[in-house]
């Protein structure tokens, strides 16, 4: 699974709400014909930091990892260029570190540094057009990224990321969408069909899939909300290792529980907990060669922690 996923299912939610979480008075209109209001989970301005710790690998060394993550990501405006059609641009960072205990690192001087700083930097572009009196809408994505331990940049660091899709909105409380998704489209191209969808089966209840991320969670009042999440974790960057560009890969499915508490306003405060299963850690040569695979790969599930917090509208 590709962390770029997170960009292509969150575009057809965009397509859908951008209008009225970014510019609300001027684009009611719109909100009015797509019935189903969904800004109550899609975030102008998002944090997270997520630490899963004790990782330990199915190797014979039984040695361990620990990896966290923090990021921030933010719609950058709406812009109207024609009639019904919109650009919406974004941007996204992220600071990670991998911490591996495991042979030969630490005694092998030919093994790569344990303490690199990990970045993924990306600009995005968002294409919707909600046509006038109906259901459909319809967007299209471009990402333009660095994943890098910024050690030294070659062209294999250059993240490049497309999408294409349309949703449709049967009922006020149920969307569904369909497109296609291509990531690290300049090196080894990863393209698979894709689907977003969105369940309100009360006014209480909401049950999502986008991100790659499923939701099932539940409102007390206007200010408390509490659910459970599944989804993908990790990522891919270019780091500098026996003498050259090599690529490290960190998957794994993140499993747990969320309470979201509201500060003031559209401001909101998040904590999690929970465990990641299938995870698994790989370094790739620059000729696809897996780097230690009798030390490195897959892993037992781990425990993770998070903390967030996040904006609805400018």
């Amino acid at each position: 699974m590709n962390c770029q996923l997170i960009a292509f299912t969150g575009l057809l939610s965009l397509a859908s709400v951008a209008a009225e979480s970014l510019a609300v008075e001027q684009f009611e209109s719109i909100e009015e014909t797509k019935g189903m209001d969904i800004t109550q989970f899609i975030d102008v301005l998002s944090t997270r930091v997520v630490h899963t710790s004790g990782m330990e690998f199915d190797g014979p060394t039984r040695g361990d990892a620990d990896f966290t993550s923090a990021g921030v990501f933010a719609l950058l405006g709406l812009n109207e260029f024609a009639p019904d059609w919109f650009w919406v641009p974004a941007f996204r960072y992220e600071y990670s570190d991998l911490d591996i205990n495991a042979a030969p690192f630490g005694a092998n001087p030919a093994a790569p540094a344990l303490d690199n700083d990990l970045h993924r930097l990306s600009l995005q572009s968002f294409i919707i057009n909600t046509p006038e009196d109906s259901k459909w809408m319809h967007g299209a994505y471009l990402m333009a990224g660095v994943n890098s331990d910024f050690a030294g940049v070659s062209s294999r660091d250059i993240d490049v990321a497309a999408a294409i899709g349309s949703g449709y909105r049967f009922t006020d409380r149920f969307m569904l969408g369909f497109g296609v998704f291509g990531s690290n489209l300049l090196n080894d191209p990863f393209i698979i069909p894709a689907a977003v969808f969105f369940w309100m089966p009360t006014d209480d209840w909401l049950v999502s899939y986008y991100g790659p991320r499923f939701v099932a969670r539940r409102e007390f009042g206007d200010n408390i909300r509490f659910g459970f999440e599944a989804g993908w974790n990790g990522g891919w960057w270019g780091i500098d290792a026996f003498g050259s560009r090599s690529r490290l890969d960190v998957n794994s499915l993140r499993t747990g529980l969320y309470y979201r508490q509201r500060i003031a306003g559209e401001a909101w405060f998040e904590v999690g907990a929970g465990y990641t299963f299938l995870n698994e850690i790989q370094i790739l040569s620059p000729g696809g060669r897996e780097n230690f695979p009798g030390v490195l790969g897959e892993t037992d599930p781990a425990p993770y922690v998070s903390v967030g917090f996040s904006l609805r509208r400018w």
